[in-house]
């Protein structure tokens, strides 16, 4: 569920700030340093234990502190969550006064963040795009998770094995393999199948055709990481040779994507940055109202930095979809991009100045 209340206490740049989100809409806006992306890194942790923007924990922390603690709380099922990271210590996540594992965040609080290095999804690695479709059906299916990390550990063995050349064992692991690859391959077939028809009903409603020839003649489809009618298990007894040549599995669900072609080019070659950029949250808002329809998830949608890349057509747009999208959605800029006549044509719309903030 969406966080209602946030507290930071020394993080990045933050010595102590508090403020309550809307369930709806939500803008941050200040100088380059103010903080913006900071809350935006604060709200995913919420989310994941981890943040967007760094690998590294510790280098969260304000510089001269010890450590750094967020606090969240959800007004519609009434938690509290408290995360804490000390210099010496591992991350402390506490739900409800009940410690437990940063990866179990995800379901309670589940969020999306498109952010500057990583906002291109035509331009992203396939391990990107992969990722992405995935955590959305950790966070929509329980059963998920365990497919996953079978498969993966699965794999792990298999590869092992090729490094050995240890051939006698591996026709077994290739049976294991596949049964657990096919599951996996089912569960990411059937969500992204369910995105492309959100996808397209996004469209239907914010018509952005005026603004980008794209729309009509782009092809989406979903790459399962090997000939799509051959059997799995056929495909890694096949592959034996090069898999052994190569010490590693060659094709699989660990080699899936999510392909983008216009006119049969990559879409990347064609697509300017800031066209890649919309279709980036376009895609994002399609896979959010999956999980809302059909999982009843409500997801938050975090979009660092909305204004850069986009001109005043593409930004227009951005704001007709922010009227189709019923999740709470919280975006950043350097500057107000939002005139009181632009908020006042939304429902819970709010608006922080990260300045005034820090002074609170």
């Amino acid at each position: 569920m969406p966080l209602s209340k946030i507290s930071l206490k020394n993080f990045r740049c933050f010595n102590e700030i508090n403020f309550s989100l809307s369930s709806g809409i939500n803008f941050f806006y200040g100088s380059n340093g103010s903080g913006k992306t900071s809350i935006l890194e604060a709200v995913y942790i919420f989310s994941s234990g981890k943040s967007f923007k760094s690998s590294n924990l510790i280098s969260l922390i304000n510089y001269d502190r010890d450590k750094f603690c967020v606090k969240g709380y959800d007004n519609k099922k009434g938690y509290i969550v408290d995360i804490e990271k000390n210099r010496n210590k591992p991350i402390s996540v506490v739900l409800n006064n009940k410690k437990i594992t940063a990866s179990k965040l995800l379901k309670e609080f589940p969020c999306t963040a498109i952010h500057n290095s990583t906002f291109s999804f035509a331009d992203a690695s396939p391990d990107f795009r992969r990722k992405l479709l995935d955590r959305s059906i950790f966070t929509s299916d329980e059963s998920f998770s365990k497919c996953w990390f079978t498969y993966y550990r699965t794999l792990k063995q298999r590869n092992s094995l090729l490094k050995n050349n240890r051939i006698s064992d591996i026709y077994t692991w290739n049976q294991k393999l596949s049964i657990e690859g096919d599951k996996l391959n089912n569960y990411r077939t059937n969500f992204f199948n369910k995105t492309i028809t959100e996808f397209q009903l996004l469209l239907d409603l914010i018509k952005p055709n005026d603004v980008f020839n794209f729309f009509d003649v782009i092809d989406i489809n979903f790459f399962q990481g090997w000939e799509t009618k051959k059997n799995f298990n056929d495909v890694l007894n096949n592959n034996m040779s090069t898999d052994l040549k190569r010490k590693t599995t060659t094709a699989g669900p660990h080699k899936a994507d999510i392909k983008f072609l216009i006119k049969k080019i990559d879409a990347r070659q064609v697509l300017s940055r800031g066209e890649q950029k919309f279709f980036s949250i376009l895609w994002s808002c399609a896979q959010h109202e999956v999980l809302k329809k059909q999982f009843k998830v409500h997801a938050t949608l975090l979009v660092d930095d909305i204004k850069s890349e986009l001109d005043d057509r593409v930004f227009n747009l951005f704001l007709n979809l922010l009227n189709h999208v019923d999740t709470q959605i919280i975006f950043s800029c350097i500057d107000d991009c939002f005139s009181s006549k632009i908020t006042s044509s939304f429902n819970n719309f709010k608006k922080f100045h990260v300045e005034h903030l820090r002074q609170l």
